[in-house]
């Protein structure tokens, strides 16, 4: 058995690390190859990278571009490690090139196609290069052996037929349950203001902007932790002189998880424009219910559906006043009792919800 991983971005990322985990725990033979972006990249043993420089911000035909060029890498790697027996394909960039290896060269090899995002979607303002993507996507559907997506709801993103049922592992993180988290000092605040945490990346694409501005307000406390955008870094920078703001930069996931526990309510909103977020699966729901914490989303996202669904947290419109309006309303109690909502759903449907997709799923895919 000899598994290749492939993903273009991102590949320390919780959904890559749960693979690498299960690879680890049954000393299976596997490799991770990503695409080193910047040239930054240090070497790890099980890991490869295409070394094509591109920026992580271009967007539009120069993005398509640099994507083709992966893709091609990636082609080009398959034929030169045709010992391979399974293919996992994180996203289009990988499993199209996988799925014209696989059917000029390979037949008999496992294809995962692992759909984090569908590509054609983030591409949605360009309509022939959109009618391109889906062609491909249509054609790697079909020669995937099985398809992976992340939450059951995104099968309605998919344009066209397919004859294989996908399987669904969720964004959940790999948290350990033993773990203990405990009110701190350093994420406490001097005053009984209701706290709202933010962990995760820094995009434009987040309502991160607007929750910051409205900082300025001292109706609420806000505990804030991430990187990525370097207007939004420097603006937490800033804000952190206020009493009420606490900024702690780049932390591990149980760091992270340490700082969200110590707030009262979890941030997570999306910005609709980007047709994927609509169907955003984000860790951080994931998280809020280990830690038995509400949040805050937005409306008209299947992430909103969860929330009211289980009575676990608010949801409201990209409007920078209709947010304001919420925060003002909260209060603690009813706060407790929507946390008890989410710890209780953790408990009852996520707690062992990885494990067993491996030990039941996964086990009997690969080869």
């Amino acid at each position: 058995m000899k598994i290749l991983l492939f993903r273009s971005n991102n590949i320390f990322a919780s959904r890559v690390n749960k693979y690498v985990n299960y690879y680890k725990r049954l000393e299976l033979d596997y490799t991770i190859i990503g695409w080193d972006r910047e040239g930054e990249a240090k070497l790890v043993e099980h890991y490869d990278f295409c070394k094509y420089k591109a920026s992580t911000n271009v967007g539009g035909i120069k993005a398509m571009i640099a994507h083709t060029k992966w893709m091609w890498f990636v082609f080009k790697y398959l034929m030169n490690h045709k010992d391979v027996t399974t293919i996992h394909a994180c996203d289009l960039n990988v499993a199209f090139p996988a799925a014209l290896f696989k059917m000029l060269f390979k037949r008999e090899v496992i294809l995962i196609f692992d759909v984090c995002d569908w590509f054609s979607a983030n591409f949605s303002k360009y309509s022939k290069l959109c009618k391109v993507l889906n062609v491909m996507e249509k054609f790697a559907c079909k020669q995937a052996n099985y398809i992976i997506i992340c939450e059951p709801e995104r099968k309605a993103q998919i344009q066209f037929s397919i004859d294989k049922e996908p399987l669904v592992l969720p964004n959940i993180p790999e948290i350990d349950n033993n773990y203990i988290f405990e009110k701190e000092n350093k994420y406490s605040f001097n005053n009984d203001k209701i706290t709202i945490a933010y962990f995760g990346g820094f995009s434009n694409d987040r309502f991160l902007t607007e929750l910051l501005d409205l900082t300025k307000n001292s109706t609420f406390n806000l505990l804030i932790a991430g990187y990525g955008s370097k207007d939004i870094e420097n603006k937490c920078r800033d804000l952190e002189k206020m009493e009420n703001v606490k900024f702690f930069g780049r932390l591990d996931m149980k760091e992270g998880l340490q700082m969200s526990y110590n707030a009262d309510i979890i941030y997570m909103m999306y910005c609709k424009s980007n047709m994927n977020h609509i169907y955003a699966a984000p860790n951080k729901y994931y998280e809020a219910l280990f830690l038995g914490k509400p949040l805050i989303t937005t409306k008209g996202i299947i992430v909103e559906n969860k929330v009211h669904k289980n009575d676990i947290g608010y949801s409201v419109e990209e409007n920078i006043d209709e947010l304001n309006e919420l925060i003002l309303s909260l209060n603690k109690m009813e706060l407790e009792n929507k946390g008890k909502n989410a710890k209780k759903l953790w408990d009852d449907v996520y707690c062992r919800y990885v494990n067993d997709f491996f030990e039941n799923i996964y086990s009997k895919i690969i080869h």
